[in-house]
Formats: C-alpha cells, sequence, structure tokens
C-alpha cells in the first residue's frame, strides 16, 4: 500500500502543474482588469500604466505565470491586488470556517443518509420507500440559494430563532454556543443537496447487492435479518458509496461558494466571490491550487478506503 501512495503522489505533481497552468491562463484571460477596479476614478492613463507595471500586469502571461510558480515553489502565494494582504495569510484565516462548514455538512448528510438508504432498499416499493425517494429528488432538485433564502426568511426573520449569517454575533462573546447557531442553517443548506444525492446511490447499491446468492445462504443459516442487512450486505455496497463520498468532498467547494456569500460565513467560498469581482488574481490562483490538491487528496483517499472495505483489493 505504501509504494502505491508514494507513487500516486508522485503522479499528483505534474498534474498540479497541469491544473496551475491552466487555471492561470483562464484566470487572466476573464474581461476586466485588477487596476481598473480599485484604483482612484479620477487617476489618468499613465497613473494605470504605472500600476500595472508596478503589479508586472505588463508582462506577457508566460512570464507572469514563471514569476507566480517560483514564489509558489517558496511557499509563497504573492500579495492581494485588492488589499495588499499576503494571499497565504488571507487564505490560512479562512480556511478553519470553511472545513467546520463543510465537515459539519458531510457528518449532518451522512448520518441521515446512509440509514435511510439502507431501510429505503430493504422496503422497497412501501410506503417508506416512496417517500424517502421522494425527499431525496427534492433535496437533489432544489438549488442551495432557494432554499438558504428560504430558511433564512423563516427562522431568522420571521420566528427569528436563528442568526441570518455571520460566523459570531457582532460584540458577542463568539462562544462555542454562538458559532453552532450561525453554523446550523448553512450547514443544513449544503447537507441537504448531499444527502438526497447520497440516499439514491445507498438504495441502489444495497439492492444490487441484496439479491446476491450469498445472502439467501446467510439467511438459510438462521442469521438475523439485521446481521444479514448490515453486516454482510452494506459493506460489500460500500464501493460505489466510497466513490460517492471521494466525489463529494471536492463537490463541497464549489457548493460552499454560493452558501457561504449567501450566510456570509467568511470561509474560503466568500473569498472566491469577493476575489472574483474585485479581479484579485494571486488569491484566485491560490483557491484553485487549494481546491486542486483537495480533489486529488480525495481520491487518494477514496483509493485507500476501498481496500479497507474490501480487503481482496490489493494494491501492487
Amino acid at each position: 500500500m505504501f509504494p502505491y501512495i508514494v507513487r500516486r503522489l508522485l503522479i499528483a505533481i505534474p498534474v498540479l502543474f497541469g491544473v496551475t497552468v491552466f487555471s492561470f491562463f483562464i484566470v487572466n484571460l476573464a474581461p476586466g482588469n485588477p487596476v481598473e477596479m480599485f484604483i482612484s476614478p479620477d487617476a489618468t492613463q499613465a497613473d494605470i500604466e504605472l500600476k500595472k507595471e508596478a503589479l508586472g500586469l505588463n508582462d506577457p502571461i508566460y512570464v507572469q505565470y514563471w514569476r507566480w510558480l517560483q514564489n509558489l515553489l517558496q511557499g509563497d502565494f504573492g500579495y492581494s491586488f485588492s488589499t495588499y494582504a499576503p494571499v497565504g495569510e488571507m487564505v490560512a484565516s479562512r480556511i478553519l470556517p470553511t472545513l467546520l462548514l463543510m465537515g459539519s455538512a458531510l457528518l449532518l448528510a451522512y448520518i441521515f443518509a446512509i440509514p435511510i438508504g439502507v431501510i429505503s432498499a430493504t422496503r422497497q416499493y412501501s410506503w417508506i420507500d416512496y417517500l424517502t425517494t421522494g425527499f431525496s429528488f427534492m433535496g437533489i432538485s432544489i438549488p442551495n440559494f432557494f432554499l438558504g433564502l428560504g430558511l433564512i426568511y423563516l427562522f431568522a426573520v420571521q420566528w427569528q430563532i436563528l442568526p441570518s449569517g455571520g460566523m459570531n454575533t457582532l460584540g458577542g462573546d463568539g462562544g462555542f454556543g454562538d458559532t453552532i447557531m450561525h453554523l446550523l442553517l448553512p450547514a443544513f443548506v449544503l447537507a441537504t443537496g448531499i444527502a438526497g444525492s447520497m440516499v439514491r446511490y445507498v438504495r441502489s447499491s444495497m439492492l444490487e447487492i441484496l439479491g446476491q446468492d450469498y445472502l439467501r445462504t446467510a439467511r438459510s443459516k438462521g442469521l438475523r435479518e439485521f446481521l444479514v442487512v448490515n453486516k454482510h450486505a452494506f459493506r460489500n455496497a460500500l464501493i460505489p458509496i466510497i466513490t460517492v463520498i471521494g466525489m463529494d468532498i471536492p463537490l463541497l467547494i464549489g457548493g460552499a461558494v454560493v452558501t457561504e456569500q449567501i450566510f456570509q460565513w467568511p470561509g474560503l467560498g466568500q473569498l472566491t466571490i469577493q476575489s472574483i469581482l474585485s479581479r484579485d488574481y494571486p488569491t484566485l490562483m491560490a483557491i484553485n491550487f487549494i481546491a486542486a490538491i483537495t480533489v486529488l487528496l480525495s481520491n487518494l483517499l477514496a483509493d485507500i478506503l476501498y481496500s479497507v472495505a474490501d480487503p481482496r483489493i490489493k494494491y501492487n
């Protein structure tokens, strides 16, 4: 297993390089100029050109990329075009809130979706199956921004039992309980879509396994249905479920962009929107780089979990 992990990490290096090249060119080809976004309205064209020269924007794009790559290899993401703060510090201050939101959403989604998917498969074509299938389709279909705005209207405006946004109450103590109250709505919004798709995948995977001959043999030997379903069937259904989990982790970054903006959650998603609006190229590149690493690591984690769920899978 260890040589396989090392080999995958080595393969990830050229993949990361390709992602950075593609991202850098796409970001710089976007319409708009970062200098014109924050320079004084009465600035002359000479002032604009001087500012562009100071930021290195007049250099050819491949020169700009090479300079950015050299700084990256030294652990330096550069400085923000809009705030002049070190990009590394800006991103580092936003990672923990995003991890808290993403982790809570994943945990909440899987706690409910996996058992519900198993129950739906074992009660196929029953009212429970139809009910869970209907709710899962609703969870998949409702957009994050629509659900988020609806929950804000109900819980923050009408009933006034939960805050409408932010991570802590202004002027409050910023304690654990206050953070949890702010976390509930955005985590539920993110978890709804994940849970909806996960229920469908778990149900489909379990239905495929429940018809296997070895489960009929287990039942004929007198094993209780609980053990047949949860010990024998569920473990063999884990492979496609792990694949979906590996895809959910990077997808959450994209979903968090919209959700964090709606709830003003101070994470990477909100920073992404701010960077796009201000044409802050260094910050966008840092976020894209982190997203690429997340995708590669989640795929590697899924491969490792395959061998844990099924000992027959060996990586030579």
